[in-house]
Parts: structure tokens; C-alpha cells; sequence
């Protein structure tokens, strides 16, 4: 990769071809739609197992490990993790990935859950195995806003709906030369509801969802890039720390649970690495347009324009 790719962490910029270079990667292997997202049921709230570190390691062939109070690092081979007692924050490779519940202390040692083994660690450990190639090559991009929503604005008059629709365009044109089937839900500035999104996605067959948006907060300090993938049903989203009635919904679209992850990972680990800025994270949130997809999908906050920084380079 060209050096010029390669920014600092206070030199933010948002590369298309970042992006594009992880869709294509991701999408490569992803699994095609199985039939409709309006279908859902109901998880099971009775206690979720766990598994201890000890166990993980043993079970797992990790070939170290380090406990320094709350402080765990496990190593295999080829990855790192970190992960905090009494948290959700892992770091993967150094990439921020929120879990679907905290690392806990229990019987004397620290235990994660079961779900998170099954539906993060694994994946991300083996994506070839936690992905089944299909005949669908469409990627949908999904700019968010449009018409009469502006979404986020900054002091210095970027408006959201209008960047979303510019990198979109940007991404599209780079997937197109190399031969990946790139879709827009809005080619301009029109408003569409939030079904209708991924209704064409779904229609098209997609292999992939991405929602493009920029963040907003009530006060100029926080900045970076967030990657969103739907939660597992019965665990809640990474902004709330109690179960709500509609986080026990399973959506047809959790069939995807484990491409989501890889798919949030790759997308946020290449924009961090070509493009810098605070890492945020890959969390969980049940938004429309992540519920209602047939197809993996993630929403990715691209930076905040209520940020200074972020909206200064932004206007770049």
C-alpha cells in the first residue's frame, strides 16, 4: 500500500479505497441471503453459559496467557487479545470489538461467555470457516439520510446526507473496476425509509450491507470511528448494560451473526489502519437497517462532525 495511505492518528482522512479494499475482502466469502429478515423469534433469557479463560486456553491451543489482576492477554499464533475483568471491551489485534457481555469473575477465575466464543473469538479466529461462498456478488452501500433528513451537521456547514452519498459514490467507483457489483440505495438526495433500504438490498440479492453515516455528540470532544453489527438475540446492545423486552427478538438477519463480526472487523480494522483516528470500536446495535437485512451487514460511523478535527478534514 502506497506510504501516502498510511496516516497518523491525528492526520485523519477517510480514504474510499480503504474501505473498498475491505468490502472486497469481505464480500469475497460472504454467504448470500437465505430467505426473508421479517421472520424473528424470541431468545432464551435463562442464565448464559460461560467458560473460563483456563478452559479457553486449554480447549483452544492458545500458546500463552497473562493475568495481571483485571488485565488478561491470550495469545495463539497469529492473534492477541486483550481483555478487561468486569468488561466488554476486547482489543483483537489491537482492534476495539465490544462483546456481548463483560468478562466476569467467577469460581475464582475470570469467565467469558459462551456466545462470545461461538460468535466472535471463533470467527474471527477462522473467517474461511465462519463463511460460506455463494453465488451472489453484490455489494449494497447504503448512504444514510436524504431529501428532508440532513442528519448530523458540523458548525462549519458539512451536512451528513451529503457525505454519505459522496463516499458512497467514491466507494462504488472503486469496487466497479474491480468487477464487484456495486449497488446505491439513493443515487441522490432523496429521503428513503429506513425498510425500504434494505428492501432493495434484499431484493437484489446482496451479498453485502453496508450503511455509510457520520456521527454527532453534544459536545465537541468525542471523535473516531465505530463500526455497528447487529447483537445476538438475548444479549443487549453495546450502549445499553441491561436486556430490554425487543433485545430478546431473534431477527432472521442473526442467522449472520458470525459474518457480521468479521465483516464489522475488517471494515474497521482497514479505516483505522488507512485512514487513522480513534479506534471505537465494532459494537452491537439493533438498527433498522441491520435488523431488516437478509444479508451480513454493518453500519459504519465514519467520524464525528460535531468534532472539530474530524469535521475539518472532513471538508477536505
Amino acid at each position: 500500500m502506497h506510504a501516502a495511505l498510511v496516516m497518523r492518528k491525528k492526520h485523519l482522512q477517510l480514504k474510499p479505497a480503504a474501505m473498498a479494499g475491505a468490502l472486497a475482502l469481505a464480500f469475497a466469502a460472504a454467504p448470500g441471503p437465505a430467505g426473508g429478515a421479517a421472520m424473528k423469534s424470541y431468545a432464551d433469557v435463562s442464565p448464559k453459559k460461560t467458560i473460563s479463560l483456563h478452559t479457553l486456553e486449554e480447549k483452544y491451543d492458545f500458546i500463552s496467557s497473562a493475568v495481571r489482576g483485571k488485565h488478561i492477554t491470550l495469545r495463539t499464533k497469529f492473534n492477541t487479545i486483550n481483555l478487561e475483568g468486569d468488561s466488554r471491551r476486547m482489543t483483537f489485534n489491537g482492534i476495539a470489538v465490544w462483546l456481548n457481555g463483560p468478562v466476569s469473575r467467577r469460581w475464582g477465575s475470570w469467565h467469558i461467555l459462551q456466545a462470545d466464543v461461538d460468535r466472535t473469538l471463533l470467527p474471527l479466529f477462522n473467517p474461511n470457516g465462519a463463511l460460506a461462498a455463494e453465488d451472489f456478488r453484490i455489494v449494497t452501500l447504503d448512504p444514510g439520510h436524504g431529501g428532508s433528513d440532513q442528519g448530523a451537521c458540523s458548525r462549519s456547514g458539512l451536512v451528513e446526507k451529503k457525505l454519505t452519498l459522496d463516499l458512497a459514490k467514491k466507494v462504488r467507483a472503486i469496487l466497479l473496476r474491480y468487477r464487484i457489483d456495486a449497488r446505491l440505495t439513493r443515487n441522490a438526495d432523496r429521503q428513503l425509509e429506513l425498510e425500504d433500504r434494505t428492501a432493495l438490498a434484499n431484493g437484489w440479492k446482496s451479498s453485502v450491507f453496508v450503511s455509510l453515516h457520520f456521527n454527532s455528540a453534544g459536545n465537541t470532544d468525542p471523535s473516531g470511528i465505530e463500526t455497528h453489527i447487529l447483537p445476538p438475540a438475548g444479549y443487549p446492545s453495546t450502549a445499553n448494560n441491561s436486556l430490554g423486552v425487543y433485545d430478546q427478538v431473534s431477527y432472521a438477519a442473526n442467522r449472520h451473526d458470525r459474518a457480521n463480526i468479521i465483516l464489522g472487523y475488517t471494515l474497521q480494522k482497514s479505516l483505522l489502519r488507512h485512514a487513522g483516528g480513534e479506534d471505537r470500536g465494532v459494537r452491537r446495535s439493533r438498527f433498522v437497517v441491520l435488523k431488516s437485512s437478509a444479508s451480513p451487514a454493518c453500519l459504519v460511523e465514519c467520524g464525528f462532525l460535531s468534532n472539530y478535527g474530524d469535521a475539518r478534514r472532513f471538508s477536505d
